[in-house]
């Protein structure tokens, strides 16, 4: 094989793996088979879900803790001004 020929593989394999890391987040390795895949989804689902959950979590204690030092005359100025919108 030559080196242009070699030069095209390469790049063809790179713009492979950066399209599965754009769909997927990650690169398979060649030849992966649908039980590995099936496997790695369902890891990073279950990885992805518990860090949704303590986002979901962090976010709704922030905003209790933001809401928590206005009086209840700025928040509801806030849900008008809002609603003006």
């Amino acid at each position: 094989m030559s080196n242009f020929e070699n030069a095209n593989a390469k790049s063809a394999e790179e713009r492979k793996r950066a399209e599965m890391h754009r769909t997927y987040g990650m690169w398979y390795k060649e030849g992966a088979t649908a039980s590995d895949l099936v496997s790695w989804c369902d890891a990073r689902i279950a990885v992805y879900s518990e860090w949704i959950k303590n986002c979901t979590e962090l976010k709704h204690s922030s905003q209790a803790q933001l809401l928590s030092g206005m009086s209840k005359e700025a928040l509801e100025a806030a849900l008008a001004a809002l609603n003006a919108q």
